[in-house]
């Protein structure tokens, strides 16, 4: 029985280790390093020239070896370069996330989360319904809630409520009517409507993460899968390392960091297609959503409904004789999210329109547009906000690292 615990724990600890990075996988994983790592031939930074720039960035910090340690980690198992362009990407992004802090405490955060849940439960929606329900049936489950919500001082503060939340409350029964009635696992249901998506000193998308583990499983996620994952990104070296892949590990195209730093924010080549788009509204002559979402989402999935985007595509191909049917248009966007797109005939179709209409190249990258709210936030902030700030540390840094 100890043994059989024991292969069980060992299995569980490889598949987080494989879906964060930590073993190498495949050779897609080898061109996506071969593709970032392209054209970058600069002498690879060690532990005391790293621990220095985080120093210089941040000079309070006690544990900056530790960081420059783990941070060097990261790039290395994640296969890529130990560069100053990579090394000070990362200094950036954590610092600005979280001011090097694993599990970085948000001043306000519990009287944020309490405003936030009672928002939710003067909504008319099932969700609120089903909260109403359980807190008239049982007020103490209520009180616990709130009381474990105003303590709360870290992401996984709020975390671990809700966890408590879901064990106090769920039956093996609620867990099949969910299954039964929403064709997914009850855990993927709620995890779903999770409020804190973004979590540890790099602030990983948690939806990213969990699709890697979903992806290696082949299966619905149970809680014990998502916790895991969850737990895994608020350690330091974990976070750091989830954080270098999303960051860093994917072939861009891009000329400036600040477009990758964007894509951080907002999803991965997103600062593309938001100048895809800008392209699209020009060739229309009407006004688009320079979002980076070509298409209409539902969670992590395209939705069937047709984007306004898509719509303006059709209106221009139509227009121009460019023989885009609606099917070739879906195809196309369907792979906005990789770096494939550009090589599809909407893409190069629409761009050799533009640049013949207006004698000029079309732009490859512009930041989203994009107003950022969170239960973490006191105020409404932009994507632009966010890269343009954490570029600004990225500068800093290599004008540190050449000095």
């Amino acid at each position: 029985m100890i043994v059989g615990r024991l292969a069980r724990a060992c299995r569980g600890a490889l598949i987080v280790a494989i879906t964060l990075g930590l073993v190498p996988v495949g050779p897609l994983l080898a061109a996506e390093r071969a593709a970032v790592s392209a054209g970058i031939a600069a002498k690879p930074l060690g532990q005391d020239q790293t621990r220095r720039l985080i120093s210089l960035a941040r000079p309070r910090l006690k544990d900056a070896a530790g960081w420059a340690r783990d941070i060097l980690w990261a790039l290395q198992f994640s296969g890529l370069s130990r560069s100053a362009e990579n090394v000070c990407a990362l200094i950036a992004t954590i610092d600005q996330e979280s001011n090097f802090k694993a599990n970085p405490p948000v001043e306000g955060l519990g009287r944020r989360a309490i405003a936030a849940l009672k928002a939710r439960l003067e909504g008319t929606g099932l969700n609120a319904l089903v909260l109403r329900t359980l807190f008239r049936a049982d007020p103490s489950i209520k009180r616990r809630l709130f009381e474990r919500l105003r303590a709360a001082r870290t992401e996984r503060d709020i975390d671990v409520a809700y966890r408590k939340l879901i064990g106090e409350t769920l039956t093996i029964q609620s867990i099949i009517e969910l299954d039964r009635d929403y064709g997914l696992g009850a855990a993927e249901f709620l995890e779903a409507r999770n409020e804190i998506t973004t979590i540890g000193s790099m602030q990983v998308s948690v939806a990213s993460a969990l699709e890697f583990e979903r992806r290696y499983l082949g299966r619905p996620l149970y809680f014990e899968d998502i916790y895991r994952v969850r737990d895994y990104l608020y350690t330091r070296r974990g976070g750091i390392l989830a954080g270098t892949r999303q960051l860093l590990a994917y072939r861009s195209g891009y000329t400036r960091k600040v477009h990758r730093f964007a894509d951080y924010n907002a999803g991965r080549h997103s600062s593309r297609n938001a100048a895809f788009q800008w392209v699209v509204s020009r060739l229309d002559g009407k006004d688009l959503a320079l979002d980076g979402d070509l298409l209409i989402y539902k969670g992590q999935k395209a939705s069937a409904a047709i984007s306004r985007t898509e719509q303006a595509i059709m209106r221009v191909a139509k227009a121009s004789g460019l023989d885009l049917g609606a099917r070739q248009v879906r195809r196309d966007l369907m792979l906005e999210k990789d770096f494939g797109f550009t090589g599809t005939l909407s893409y190069t179709r629409l761009t050799a329109l533009y640049k013949t209409t207006y004698r000029e190249d079309p732009p490859f990258a512009r930041i989203p547009e994009i107003t950022l709210e969170s239960v973490k936030l006191d105020r409404p902030l932009t994507t632009a906000w966010f890269a343009r700030r954490v570029d600004g540390r990225y500068r800093r840094c290599l004008s540190r690292h050449a000095q």
